[in-house]
């Protein structure tokens, strides 16, 4: 599986697609929208629950956006310890690590937008040695190595999450780094000695550790990782056998705290994961069809496309879906059992994970690509096997060596192009859905009235978002419903809106996404209740006395 490359002309283009990814996961890294999931990281990141936030907050106080930035801050008031309990009790479906991570980084470069995201990012350059790396134990080939990290660099899918301040960019370095460890742990080697083997099945076992603590959904690359060793050591090879489940069992004993605490937790994680429960068949296989696409074209779709947009993404999906099944195809046909079956049992151990739930019990989980990490790193590790060996100059077709020049050039050409769009964008489709757009709309309305004042009793969760973008002028008077915390606290579940009287001073007065109760209470005050704006979907509304 050695590959004879032409070095001058791949090599310059491998450099600069490098360059140019690294640039595009740096590039306005405040600029997109700061969304719920983010604001729930500088959360726990600063060690504060969802409870905390809502208790001191009442219709008796008038608030400023910065009064819930205190929440969103690193201070002294809130330990590391604050951080593991916050995650702990609302958010267990987090394990801790990059929380852990990302308080440390807050804490010598500060809690703003572009420094909470710029670790995530940070984190995503350690992609390109480890891909190099599994490349290079799965194929034997810098060639497959250096075409991966090519790759991998203006992937859309990875530039995106390496600009968000979650965890994925971390999940993909763990899942690479861990199957890198394996086959490494796995390799013939009759020189190896037996430290030298202690030591690599140790570092499989601290690499699978790591990404326990990562996501949880790790246990989908434990799952094929465990079937991969079945298969290939096929209970003749006791030694390896033994090996593994040793070390997949000391990363197992490490995540135990965590997973206890997911398990006994398990209510609070379905509370808090409602939403991906409910889709149709016809919506999901789309959405399964446009995750393949965003790993190498993505141009912000979100469920709606103009006949421009259309035009332009119906051949992308035509030209990408064959490539993706023709690289598995080729794989399988090219390589040996130890190869290609590593591929495949990343990319389906996740995707049956989610995929069957969905299908049988309705869901959209497996539509969701930023739950799909281990798939990306397969199919993107086939399609690099795929371009290395076309290019390759012990292929006697030089009109097909040039045709697939073409297509490795048009490949890259389009991660180019996505990083562009997107990185100009103030939204993006995996900041959630359409909402988005809505809320930078609303901000802007408020922020023009020269005294405003915001009432509102909606989710905390919409909120949070939304004070980053208020100017200093603008005060609130909230009583916010909870998200996270409702299952562990009935109190706050289960508190109704108390407004006694709408104070006076203001020059305009707002009311932002109201329920029926807090509508009522205040038209019985002899208010009268006018959209804000021409487009009535920002749930925006002014009141005014009648």
């Amino acid at each position: 599986m050695r590959f004879n490359v032409p070095r001058k002309w791949v090599g310059f283009l491998i450099i600069a697609v490098v360059v140019i990814g690294i640039f595009f996961r740096f590039a306005n890294l405040d600029r997109k929208f700061y969304w719920i999931d983010e604001t729930y990281t500088s959360l726990r990141v600063s060690g504060y629950t969802e409870a905390e936030i809502i208790k001191p907050i009442s219709y008796q106080k008038i608030t400023s956006p910065s009064d819930l930035q205190k929440y969103q801050q690193i201070n002294s008031e809130k330990t590391l310890s604050d951080t593991l309990n916050s995650l702990a009790t609302e958010d267990p479906q987090h394990p801790p690590l990059y929380y852990v991570l990302a308080r440390h980084w807050a804490q010598w470069f500060g809690s703003s937008v572009a420094a909470m995201r710029s670790l995530a990012a940070v984190i995503s350059l350690l992609v390109f040695p480890a891909i190099y790396w599994l490349a290079w134990e799965l194929f034997e080939s810098s060639a497959v190595g250096w075409m991966a990290i090519a790759i991998f660099a203006i992937s859309p899918y990875h530039i995106l999450f390496a600009q968000e301040a979650r965890q994925y960019s971390l999940w993909t370095v763990t899942t690479i780094l861990s199957s890198a460890a394996l086959l490494r742990a796995m390799r013939p080697d009759a020189n190896q000695n037996a430290l030298a083997l202690v030591l690599s099945w140790a570092l499989y076992a601290g690499t699978a550790t790591l990404g326990f603590y990562t996501h949880l959904l790790f246990v989908c690359v434990a799952a094929a990782h465990a079937i991969y060793v079945a298969v290939i050591a096929n209970w003749r090879d006791v030694k390896t056998f033994i090996a593994y489940y040793v070390a997949a069992l000391i990363a197992l004993i490490c995540f135990m705290p965590s997973l206890v605490n997911a398990v006994e937790n398990f209510n609070q994680i379905r509370s808090t994961t409602v939403w991906a429960e409910q889709t149709n068949l016809l919506r999901l296989v789309s959405r399964w069809v446009g995750s393949v696409t965003l790993a190498f074209f993505d141009i912000g779709l979100n469920g709606t496309a103009n006949a421009t947009q259309l035009a332009l993404l119906i051949p992308v999906v035509i030209m990408i879906l064959p490539l993706v099944g023709y690289a598995l195809y080729f794989l399988c046909r090219q390589t040996p059992k130890r190869v290609w079956l590593m591929v495949l049992l990343l990319i389906a151990t996740t995707a049956l994970f989610l995929a069957v739930p969905d299908i049988m019990k309705g869901g959209r989980r497996s539509g969701n690509p930023r739950y799909l990490v281990p798939c990306y790193v397969g199919i993107q590790l086939a399609v690099a096997y795929l371009l290395s060996a076309k290019i390759s100059n012990n292929l006697d077709n030089f009109k097909q060596q040039k045709l697939w020049k073409i297509v490795i050039v048009a490949l890259l050409s389009a991660g180019i192009i996505s990083g562009g769009v997107s990185s100009q964008a103030d939204t993006w489709w995996n900041k959630g859905s359409g909402w988005l757009s809505t809320e930078l709309q609303v901000a802007g309305t408020v922020n023009q009235a020269s005294n405003p004042l915001i009432i509102s009793d909606t989710n905390i969760a919409y909120i949070m978002p939304l004070s980053y973008y208020l100017e200093p002028k603008v005060k609130l008077l909230i009583e916010p419903r909870c998200y996270t915390s409702c299952y562990k606290n009935r109190e706050l579940a289960l508190k109704k809106p108390q407004l006694s009287k709408i104070p006076e001073g203001f020059s305009e007065l707002f009311l932002y996404k109201p329920s029926s109760t807090l509508r009522s209470a205040i038209q019985q005050q002899n208010y009268q209740i006018d959209p804000a704006d021409a487009n009535v979907e920002l749930n925006l509304w002014k009141i005014t006395k009648k």
